[in-house]
């Protein structure tokens, strides 16, 4: 089993946020799961927090709420994370043809069910434990969370880096050596000194370019190439993971 699990729980009324903990503790119990739980009662709240920390794993997020709702909520978190699992909560079963749009993992009608709950969680965290290798950057003063396997390369300039991904470009000033020991071993490979690519999107490698699977043309340096070169033969191998 996975170790500790972070759950959020957002619910404006305390009553069902003292039920939902009471039945998040007993599934960790008989789980063996270490937890931090965390309860936020309206969903500015913990929009705020999860701007500035994305430790979360699962949210219990519940839809009828004053200002900003369930649905609205999720479909900021959607916006920059994809990985997040949200469990929406609503009195009112509606809203459940929302859910398919952000991805939710289920939808719990109250009063909630303890049983129901408890398959709810272990079917988030199945999907945690076969999560993708992820990477945190700041962008603009918002932290962003990032697939690595989406990551097609990475260009270091004199004071920004830009994260190219299969979906779209972040620019971070994060050091490019600081991301390069966060990356997955054996997946990427550092091909210049200002370049790192991930393996997996590599079409092809001359002795001074290499050639991506999005059409993108970056360098390869002679002194990185034979090694460069290698990891991709490598990987495509299967030799490495």
């Amino acid at each position: 089993m996975i170790g500790r699990i972070n759950i959020a729980i957002c619910d404006d009324e305390k009553i069902h946020v003292e039920l939902l903990k009471k039945y998040v503790h007993n599934w960790a119990k008989k789980n063996n799961i270490k937890l931090g739980i965390e309860f936020f009662h309206s969903a500015e709240a913990f929009d705020f927090s999860w701007s500035m920390d994305k430790r979360y794993h699962i949210l219990l997020l519940d839809i009828q709420m004053p200002g900003i709702n369930g649905i609205e909520l999720a479909k900021r978190i959607r916006k920059s994370d994809n990985l997040l699992n949200i469990i929406f909560i609503t009195a009112i079963p509606d809203f459940i043809g929302e859910g398919y749009d952000v991805s939710a993992i289920n939808y719990l009608i109250k009063p909630i069910e303890e049983k129901k709950l408890y398959e709810c969680l272990d079917k988030a965290v199945q999907k945690i434990s076969k999560k993708e290798k992820t990477i945190l950057i700041d962008v603009e003063g918002e932290t962003i969370r990032i697939k690595q396997e989406d990551i097609i390369y990475i260009e270091a300039f004199s004071h920004t880096v830009d994260i190219n991904t299969v979906s779209e470009k972040y620019a971070t000033r994060k050091n490019i050596g600081i991301i390069e020991n966060e990356l997955e071993q054996n997946t990427f490979v550092r091909c210049h000194r200002s370049y790192i690519v991930g393996l997996k999107h590599i079409k092809r490698i001359g002795k001074t370019d290499i050639e991506l699977d999005n059409g993108d043309v970056i360098p390869v340096s002679r002194r990185l190439y034979t090694n460069t070169n290698m990891a991709f033969i490598k990987y495509f191998r299967g030799e490495i993971n």
